[in-house]
């Protein structure tokens, strides 16, 4: 409750008489039944209700970074104290609306008299108030906008005790924060946001002047609409404030010669990153999270992990490539007559026609065939690529950019689907990293080699062999040189001979992996389907040194008195061994140091430390790139929401060139900005990690001056492995078409789950 304060009226039992007198004489020009008089009562607010007002207040959504992302609202007002409103504000409101406010008790008796005759005079319906501030704030609160006796006489009594619970500063704070500007905008600071970009505590004296104009009639002196009417209204206002000595006549008349100046930013019900601010509000809408908390009206504040930099640079990055590929898409693709028909078939308006028309299969056919403009935006919309760009801090799991489809501006997005966390498809190449990590943890080493040969698994009369993206086969091929170039047939092998399926699901599920694996071979190339959030979320376990963070994006809520609601927990696991982590690195260095992922240095001149993995799907449906460096990971995305639409070449839809450039250009931006803190750090490398000069021809231990050597890092179970493995090097490569049952023998039907 706030603080009471001393009254202007007289004496309790003088007071008492006072006020029945007036209301009596109220009545009376309504009704002269005093059961009537007495029936105009009902309605009042209580004392509760006095002592604790509650407008609809807009819950604030901010970035990490302290920028207001959204507002949740009904009506779109955010409260804020009387210290923070300018005075300029405040003697604008008093010179204009009630210069009596600090000498009256809630009503000015000698305006409200004159205006009641003159009602009576003049027998108005609608009955006008010469209404004090305190009035106005009575009716806002707590009374419907209708002009009778009835609601006068409410109002009067309301004014009374509301002058009775709060002190003058409080009343006018009450009333700042609750008139209505125009626009959509509630409250001072809301009104100060929207027509001027700036907040309440910033306002100029020609800017307090403008919006205490608009009260009057919001339509008619909105300044973006009407600049004529409010700049004159603007001025009448300050020539008022000069009137009542508030101001000097030197100051008002340098005012009233200040241009109009607005920076009109209105507040929609889709503000900056507008796919992660409705999965915050998904989030945080189900009651059993907050309680009986209405998102939409108990002004919450909710601290996300979001960088509003960042955001920007995400989608500037993905606008810009978008562009490009749905260029070349659309110069490429071309509509089969069946697949149309299928689409045609598929639409609300076919279903119409059947359902609601009558019409037979063939009419309704005809008929939205020959509406070429209806159909050419129906085959448009379904080609439409869409992207999901998801970054993450590694270090403690923090959501920095949102990109969730192809709408990201406020204007367009319209509750859209959100490829970020909603949209789940087969990883590709993008999942491998997984299944080599099983491998080097289990003692595996980075230079183990495998036959780069196709693999043919027969189950029953069916056979699945897998092949490299390229049709190539080769021979003993080192995992490092496999996972840089992408090679099916090495990663089938590998899982096939030297790993379990429960080894591999269980090394996806320990770094991030929640949706459901399934237990079979194939998922070595990523056929079961992930989200980006927790891809993104899986790959900053390789950036943070083996230790998963769950990926989190709201940080804490708070109530409209910043108490707190809600707050964050971290939530982390140790995946995989530190050092086997370093060696994955390593070896996910290479890709886009000379791999699949070398476009990031080569086209787009990406100089920082940065490990990642290309991944295509089959049937080019899905382009995926992750990488990650030692402070920021992000995955993309790109494909349709249509899987029967899909790419029609390598040449621009594999991940290298449909997702990697987005990559690539979203980490320029964020590696530029000097503000993000964000530098070329090495990856740690744990004490035990061993590292040994390698021939790259002999995969044999060599010395520095080998124009072929690089440095290979192992574990020291991996580097034992290695010292008692046999080199194959030399050993002669096995013909393509090898007979399948030259494959050792396993019982790998039922360990495949074939």
């Amino acid at each position: 409750m706030i603080r009471p304060r001393y009254s202007f009226l007289p004496a309790a039992p003088m007071r008492a008489l006072f006020l029945a007198l007036v209301i009596s004489a109220l009545s009376l020009t309504a009704a002269p039944s005093a059961a009537v008089a007495k029936s105009n009562l009902f309605g009042l607010p209580s004392i509760e209700e006095l002592e604790n007002p509650n407008p609809d207040l807009a819950s604030l959504v901010y970035s990490e970074d302290g920028v207001i992302l959204h507002k949740f609202f009904l009506k779109n007002r955010t409260f804020v104290p009387l210290k923070s409103i300018p005075m300029s504000v405040q003697k604008a409101l008093i010179a204009t609306e009630d210069v009596e406010f600090y000498r009256h008790w809630g009503v000015d008796l000698r305006r409200l008299v004159i205006a009641m005759g003159e009602n009576v005079v003049r027998g108005r319906s609608r009955w006008h108030g010469a209404s004090t501030i305190t009035q106005q704030l009575a009716k806002n609160l707590f009374l419907t906008q209708e002009r009778t006796v009835t609601r006068k006489m409410k109002e009067f009594v309301t004014a009374v005790e509301l002058e009775k619970t709060y002190t003058k500063d409080e009343i006018l704070a009450l009333y700042l924060n609750t008139v209505y500007y125009g626009s959509g905008a509630y409250g001072i600071e809301a009104a100060a946001i929207t027509y001027f970009g700036k907040k309440a505590s910033e306002l100029t004296l020609p800017e307090s002047a403008t919006l205490i104009a608009t009260l009057k009639n919001p339509t008619a002196y909105n300044p973006e609409k009407n600049p004529e009417g409010s700049l004159g209204r603007r001025n009448l206002v300050l020539s008022l404030m000069e009137k009542e000595k508030f101001i000097t006549p030197a100051v008002a008349a340098k005012a009233k010669k200040t241009p109009l100046t607005i920076n009109y930013t209105p507040v929609s019900h889709h503000g900056a990153a507008p796919y992660f601010t409705e999965y915050i509000r998904q989030t945080v809408k189900p009651a059993a999270r907050l309680g009986d908390i209405n998102l939409h009206r108990d002004g919450l504040t909710i601290q996300t992990t979001l960088d509003s930099r960042m955001q920007n640079y995400a989608e500037e990055a993905a606008s810009e490539h978008l562009a490009s590929l749905q260029a070349k898409f659309d110069r490429y693709w071309t509509w089969t007559e069946p697949l149309k028909n299928q689409m045609i078939r598929e639409s609300a308006r076919y279903r119409e026609m059947r359902d609601e028309d009558g019409l037979s299969d063939a009419r309704a056919m005809a008929k939205l065939k020959a509406d070429k403009v209806w159909l050419k935006g129906l085959l448009h919309d379904k080609t439409r690529i869409q992207v999901a760009l998801v970054a993450i801090d590694p270090s403690n799991g923090h959501v920095k950019a949102w990109v969730g489809g192809n709408k990201f501006a406020p204007e367009d997005y319209k509750y859209q689907f959100d490829h970020v966390w909603q949209a789940r498809r087969q990883p590709g190449s993008t999942f491998k990293p997984f299944v080599y990590s099983a491998a080097i943890d289990k003692g595996i080493p980075a230079n183990f080699q495998v036959l780069d040969q196709p693999l043919e698994l027969k189950s029953g009369d069916k056979i699945w062999s897998p092949r490299n993206s390229d049709n190539s086969s080769g021979g003993w091929t080192t995992l490092r040189s496999a996972i840089t170039r992408s090679l099916n047939q090495v990663t089938v092998r590998l899982a096939y001979e030297n790993l379990t399926t429960s080894e591999i699901i269980s090394y996806a599920r320990r770094m991030g992996i929640s949706s459901p694996i399934p237990s079979n071979l194939s998922i070595a190339l990523g056929t079961a389907e992930v989200s980006p959030l927790e891809l993104a979320g899986a790959f900053s376990t390789f950036a943070n040194n083996g230790v998963w963070n769950e990926p989190v994006s709201i940080l804490k809520v708070e109530d409209k008195n910043h108490h707190t609601l809600s707050e964050y927990v971290p939530n982390s696991r140790f995946a995989i061994d530190s050092t086997s982590n370093f060696v994955m690195v390593s070896m996910m260095k290479d890709v886009i140091n000379k791999g699949t992922g070398i476009a990031v240095r080569a086209r787009y001149g990406l100089d920082i430390e940065a490990g990642g993995k290309t991944g295509t799907t089959q049937s080019l449906r899905d382009a995926w790139f992750a990488g990650f460096t030692p402070q920021l990971v992000a995955v993309v995305w790109t494909g349709f929401d249509d899987e029967r639409i899909k790419f029609t070449s390598m040449e621009y839809g594999q991940g290298a060139r449909a997702s990697l450039p987005i990559w690539a250009g979203f980490m320029k931006r964020c590696y530029a900005d000097p503000a993000l803190g964000l530098e070329n750090r090495y990856f740690h490398i744990p004490d035990n990690v061993i590292a040994v000069p390698i021939s790259s021809t002999t995969n044999r231990p060599s010395n520095l001056y080998d124009p072929e050597v690089y440095i290979e890092y192992f574990t020291p179970k991996g580097f034992q492995y290695y010292q008692n493995q046999p080199d194959h090097s030399e050993e002669a490569v096995p013909d393509p078409s090898m007979d399948p049952s030259a494959v050792p023998e396993k019982d790998w039907k039922s360990e495949w789950g074939f």
